[in-house]
């Protein structure tokens, strides 16, 4: 299978078989282009700023069709995990609330809640089965004072991809709300706002962005009042001048999670980086990587190494992992041979997207039997 976006517009991505987006994505050189335009604007005065406001409305116009919503449901903070640990605030958990979560899940989607348990509030951690959490396992944690359910969409642990969809069929009749961390999966698989109440997604993975974004989308439809704790001069509505020093009214809608100007040098990269992802299609995407990923299965399965991803293409998307006691010491053999893998907590993570190709398995399959067996230490 050839690459859906040409290794040529990559920054050194023609030497090395690159399976690490689920940590980074190598430089686009789009995106680079585009973050140098950013520079560019800064030295124009006024007709910098307005530069910028049109690429941070066609960033936001960008992430909205991804994510089947609207533009004005679309905020661009500093990081997922600075949108997660404002949600918890801003959801106004009392005493005796619960929140569901599971075992899968990344610190950044588990932190915000722990703190929040000095408060009164309760925790309530779903363990896997096997490395796998079956939707029902959720859903049997809930009760009435459940309030918020947070779920990564792709594992990043075992990649893993939830049926969300099933979550919030019956989520949606409750009084809880369903945030989906999308961080793995945006950009390589269909994501839909209007099947959750709030999507979280960082900016440099799979968006193939660079650092300093989080990307916030708020589905208006069950009503939620979101208060942010925190209120900066974006956060809020205008005021006439006589009354700026009395009262203020929050944003109506999503913009009231930023407090002031985002970090433009990001706006541009995603802005960028978007329009590529969807002039590419999501959906040939999602195939591509899927038949890939079908590639990858094989060879694990072939080196009896214990796969903790899902063979069912409907419960994966571009993340592989399997077991692996020595992670670290295995990446680092590939990586000596420009082979690029996540490998940690016991775990290696292949990540395909639309730059990879058949030779990158090929590259891969060559190499990893003799990694395994130690050499190239």
């Amino acid at each position: 299978m050839k690459a859906l976006i040409d290794k040529k517009n990559f920054v050194g991505l023609e030497q090395c078989a690159w399976f690490f987006s689920g940590a980074e994505t190598p430089t686009h050189r789009g995106v680079l282009g585009a973050v140098i335009e950013y520079m560019i604007s800064r030295s124009l005065g006024p007709e910098g700023r307005e530069r910028n406001a049109r690429t941070e409305q066609r960033c936001k116009a960008n992430l909205a069709r991804l994510l089947n919503g609207e533009p004005e449901q679309i905020a661009i903070m500093s990081s997922a995990s600075e949108v997660i640990s404002m949600l918890a605030r801003a959801v106004e958990l009392q005493p005796g609330d619960n929140v569901v979560i599971h075992n899968l899940e990344f610190p950044s989607g588990v932190l915000p809640w722990l703190a929040l348990r000095k408060e009164g509030v309760e925790v309530r951690v779903v363990e896997h089965r096997d490395w796998v959490i079956d939707e029902s396992d959720i859903l049997q944690r809930m009760d009435e004072r459940t309030r918020l359910v947070l779920t990564s969409h792709v594992s990043y642990l075992t990649g893993v991809r939830f049926d969300y969809r099933t979550l919030y069929d019956r989520i949606r009749k409750t009084k809880a709300a369903l945030v989906l961390d999308a961080t793995q999966s945006l950009g390589v698989v269909p994501v839909d706002l209007k099947l959750a109440d709030v999507v979280v997604c960082s900016s440099y993975k799979w968006l193939l962005g660079v650092h300093g974004g989080g990307v916030l989308a708020v589905n208006p439809e069950r009503g939620f009042d979101y208060r942010p704790p925190y209120v900066g001069w974006r956060s809020v509505a205008d005021r006439p001048a006589g009354k700026k020093f009395e009262s203020f009214d929050f944003q109506p809608d999503a913009r009231r999670f930023e407090l002031g100007y985002p970090s433009y040098p990001t706006v541009y990269a995603l802005e960028h980086s978007t329009r590529l992802l969807l002039d590419v299609g999501v959906d040939r995407i999602e195939r591509h990587v899927l038949a890939l990923g079908e590639q990858v299965m094989r060879l694990l399965q072939s080196l009896d190494l214990a796969v903790t991803t899902p063979d069912d293409p409907v419960r994966r998307a571009g993340n592989i992992s399997f077991l692996y006691e020595e992670a670290e010491k295995l990446a680092d053999r590939l990586a000596r041979k420009c082979i690029y893998v996540m490998g940690s907590e016991g775990r290696v993570r292949i990540s395909v997207h639309a730059f990879n190709d058949t030779a990158d398995i090929e590259r891969l399959a060559a190499a990893l039997p003799a990694c395994i067996g130690g050499e190239g230490q």
